[in-house]
């Protein structure tokens, strides 16, 4: 698995960088960890950095919502691990979904090389997906840290953004539609799905009918 980043040039950060072409690319982009590549994290990097989100949105936090699904805190703190780890850590990530503090408990065995383990370098590559889980384990039993305590839940995402982008945009979607005839089977088709996402949002602590 290579190790290079794809850089945003000089020419895109005056302006030529298409983010529109970018994100299409990467519709299924996931910010979650283990999934996100090295090299789309250093593009998210310069795009915050240089600011090139504002073509797009007024604001980092909307952009992050609005087009990679994630909160800014969540791909803030994916940019940090490319600039603490290096993209070994993504590499790895992706192939042993290592969280970030049981990768810190080995990162000094992991290089541009592959994972250090008793005078060997294993390659960051699929095909060595299990020799690499093993040894990941193996590490962090060395340093004292089990897998099953190293790597804990993730921390919830903060949905609500996105959730609320959906369901505006939901509303703007029926409300260009033709009015339903009042016997119409669609219509009470939809009548019962509000009345679903209405129990769902009591049973989630909504303050207020639906």
């Amino acid at each position: 698995m290579s190790t290079e980043l794809v850089l945003v040039t000089p020419a895109e950060a005056s302006g030529e960088f298409d983010l529109g072409t970018w994100l299409g690319r990467r519709q299924a982009f996931s910010m979650m960890a283990g999934k996100a590549s090295a090299a789309d994290v250093e593009c998210l990097r310069q795009i915050r950095d240089l600011k090139l989100y504002l073509v797009k949105t007024r604001t980092w936090g909307e952009f992050c919502s609005e087009f990679l699904g994630a909160s800014k805190s969540h791909v803030n703190g994916e940019i940090r691990y490319l600039l603490k780890y290096g993209p070994q850590y993504f590499e790895l990530a992706g192939i042993t979904r290592i969280s970030p503090d049981a990768y810190r408990a080995i990162a000094q065995h992991v290089t541009s090389r592959g994972m250090e383990l008793d005078g060997e370098a294993i390659p960051l590559v699929v095909e060595n997906s299990q020799r690499l889980a093993a040894g990941v384990a193996e590490l962090l039993k060395r340093a004292g840290k089990p897998i099953g305590k190293a790597l804990p839940p993730a921390e919830p995402e903060d949905v609500f953004p996105d959730v609320e982008r959906r369901m505006r945009r939901l509303i703007e979607v029926l409300s260009a539609m033709p009015r339903f005839q009042k016997y119409d089977g669609r219509s009470w088709t939809l009548v019962q799905l509000l009345e679903k996402l209405q129990k769902v949002a009591k049973e989630r602590g909504a303050p207020v009918d639906l």
